[in-house]
Parts: structure tokens; sequence; C-alpha cells
């Protein structure tokens, strides 16, 4: 009987075992299902994105709204969650900013992969996004932290017939020609700026900037100078003032420079940014040098915006004389006007987010081969005081730690800072 008994079980564990791998067989041999199919076969139409841009740490996009009337908002989605994004709708039209240097903050991106979507909030409704614009290949490396660096692409790709837009975010390890910040001691060689009898800008410029690599080195960024000797570099091509942010795809750069007048009166710091800029940083810039130098906002009236932070676009006399200019040499002008931001250093840089326009139609200038870029540096020109004035001047000479003090701390709080136009 017992025989009988264990002859039973053997036979029930054989024959369930047997269905059991049986099962196991059939589950690992049938495909996959993808992971995206239950968001995309939901999803209604594609919606083009009419421009995609990168601007120092934010992403953007722009686009028209679907003819259908209703609540929209674009969202993160995968599997797992959806993420709001700030979106502005203005008439018709979708997008992610108002300023060139806020937006989809990218350094807030976690590790995994996202489609990009528009979402109707009223149906609970998405839209595929397609990226119609000629920019496919973006790369973003977020800045170091922790000695650990994310790297983000941008990615077209197809299901069933259906375009979306798909952005990666894995952890990486920074490759040798990626770097964080660049610092910009500004002229060099013979060209030595501003003066006042012994006293030469560019080598205080120097001094300043390696002290500044250092400190922030400390910190455990990567940081990049565009000089580090007493020579001229070029402004344009490879290499150059404004080709070295493209090349290491920095989030940030700093000219620093120092002042000069003709009026003995004249003195303090000035923050000189981008046309379209939202004043933030060089808010941030100004108000930390002043702390911590313990001079005072510049009282120069001319293109000031607020205390300490000034915007030069071209007048109508600027735009005048480079008419003149080009018409004298034998070349097309160029297209600008008075939102066209008039320091090469800080248009150049951010490509089609600033108006990058010098192509070498003037002899006088190499062409910007990044001119056209979607993804550029979030650049500012720091005026740290007036060499030619007797109190900046002592402070120039005397506080050279509170004034890198002060721009370390404020890099420190444009990578950590809650973005005031954040992803949710």
């Amino acid at each position: 009987m017992k025989k009988i008994l264990l002859l039973i079980i053997l036979v029930g564990i054989g024959y369930f075992g047997y269905n059991y791998l049986k099962k196991e067989e059939i589950i690992k041999d049938s495909p996959k299902k993808f992971i995206y199919a239950d968001i995309l076969d939901n999803a209604i139409s594609e919606v083009k994105i009419e421009k995609f841009t990168i601007y120092g740490k934010h992403m953007n996009v722009l686009g028209t709204l679907p003819q259908e009337k209703g609540d929209y908002t674009l969202v993160f989605k995968n599997e797992k969650e959806e993420l709001p994004i700030k979106t502005i709708i203005d008439n018709n039209v979708f997008k992610t900013n108002q300023y060139i240097n806020e937006g989809i903050n990218l350094e807030k991106l976690n590790i995994g992969n996202y489609l990009l979507m528009l979402k109707e909030k009223t149906n609970n409704t998405y839209y595929t996004l397609v990226n119609d614009t000629e920019y496919h290949n973006n790369e973003y490396y977020t800045i170091t932290k922790n000695n650990k660096n994310n790297l983000i692409t941008f990615n077209e790709e197809e299901y069933n017939n259906k375009k979306y837009f798909l952005i990666k975010c894995e952890e990486t390890k920074l490759p040798e020609n990626i770097y964080d910040i660049i610092i910009d001691p500004g002229h060099g060689g013979i060209d030595t700026g501003a003066g006042n009898g012994k006293y030469h800008e560019s080598k205080f410029t120097l001094d300043y900037s390696k002290a500044l690599y250092d400190a922030l080195t400390e910190e455990g960024l990567k940081v990049k100078l565009t000089r580090e000797s007493d020579v001229s570099i070029d402004h344009y091509g490879e290499g150059s003032r404004t080709g070295i942010p493209y090349e290491t795809k920095a989030k940030l750069m700093l000219s620093i420079h120092l002042n000069s007048s003709n009026s003995t009166k004249q003195r303090g710091v000035e923050i000189y940014k981008a046309y379209n800029d939202n004043n933030v940083f060089a808010k941030i810039l100004a108000d930390n040098l002043v702390s911590e130098v313990g001079t005072i906002y510049s009282n120069n009236p001319q293109n000031k915006v607020e205390n300490g932070i000034y915007m030069r676009v071209y007048s109508s006399s600027d735009i005048a004389n480079t008419r003149s200019e080009a018409i004298q040499k034998g070349y097309e002008p160029y297209t600008i006007d008075d939102t066209t931001t008039y320091y090469y250093f800080i248009r150049e840089t951010g490509g089609i987010n600033t108006k990058a326009f010098s192509d070498g139609r003037n002899p006088q200038y190499k062409a910007n081969p990044y001119r056209d870029y979607n993804q550029g540096v979030e650049a500012y020109l720091c005026e740290l005081a007036y060499i030619s004035q007797g109190e900046d001047l002592k402070l120039i000479l005397n506080k050279k730690d509170s004034f890198v003090k002060a721009l370390k701390e404020s890099i420190l709080n444009y990578i950590d800072k809650e973005d005031i136009n954040n992803n949710s």
C-alpha cells in the first residue's frame, strides 16, 4: 500500500513538474511585449515639435497645439510614472520657456527612459511628439556631482508606424573632452585690455581665473580655462573663445574682465547677460560679489537693467555703423536688430538661442562654425571692478580671495538651486 501511494505521489510530481516547465518554456519563447505598447497604442496622433533647443542646463520645445480645444500640458511618461512639465500655452502654441535660460531643467531628470508627450487633461488623452526640427543628435552631460554624471540623449523612434520622442537618461563616466564649467580670462597676449599705470587687465583676469579654477576643481567640478598663460586666442574656430564651449558641451561660462572709464567716479560690479535672459543668475553673481567683496553695484547708468545687471544690445547707431562697414568692405550686411546681443562672447556661444550670426562674411573675423547649433552654453561677462578707479583698484589688489569666493559660491548656487521654472 505504501509503495502504491509513493508511486502516485511521484507520478503527480512528475506531471505537474512537466507542465510547469512546459509553461515556463512557452513564456520564455513567446515574444516580449514592447514596454511602451499600451501608452503608444492609446495615444492619438503625432504633434510636431517645431523648435528644440538646449541652453545651459535647460531644454526647451515649442509646437502648435492640435485643432481640438482642450486643457493641454507636456509630460514625461513611462510605464511607471508620469511627470508634469511646466507648459506655457500662448494662443495655439505650446512652449516650455519664456526666457532662454529657463524651461525643462535637465539636471533634475532622474535616470530612466521617458516619452515626451502632450496631454489633454480634461479627457486624459495623449499625443506623441515628433521632432520636426533639423536637430537630431544632441547629447547632454549633467554637471558633475559626487564624482557622477548622467548622459541624456534625445531620440526619435517608431512603433507600429507611430513616431515618438524618447529621452534616455543613464549614468555615465564623463568623457575626457567634456567639461562642466568654462572660465575665460579676458584679453591676453598683446591684447592687455584696460590699464592703470603698471597694472594691466589681462594679468589680473588670468590670475583670478586660475584661482577660481582651483576653487571649483576642489569642489569636484570639471573646469576648463580658455587660456592658461598670457597669450592671445582666437575669437572663432576650433579651440577659440567661442569654440571651446561647444566642443566641451559645458553648461556655464564666465568671462572675467575689469572695466575702465574716463570718469574717476565710475566704479563697481557689472554683470552682462544675453538678451532674453531672465536675470536670475546675473543677480546671484552681482549680489554675491557686492556682499562678499564689500564693493558696490556699478553706478554706470548705460545699459543697466537693474542693480549690477547689464545688457547691451545693438543700438540704432550700432546697426548703422555695421551696415556702413559692410558696404565699405563689400559684403552683405548682417541681419541684426535691437534684440541682438552686442558682446560676441555672450552672443556667439549660445547658437540659435542667442542669435549667433558671425559667418565669416566680415573679413576681419573668422566664421563661427557653431553659430547654427541649437545647443549652447549659458554665458556671462563679469566686469568685476574698474581698474581705472582708485577704490576699485585697491579691491582688485587686496581682495582676490573674496572675488573668487563670491564667483565660486555663485556657480555652486547655479548647480544646486531650485529653478524658478522647473519641470514640475
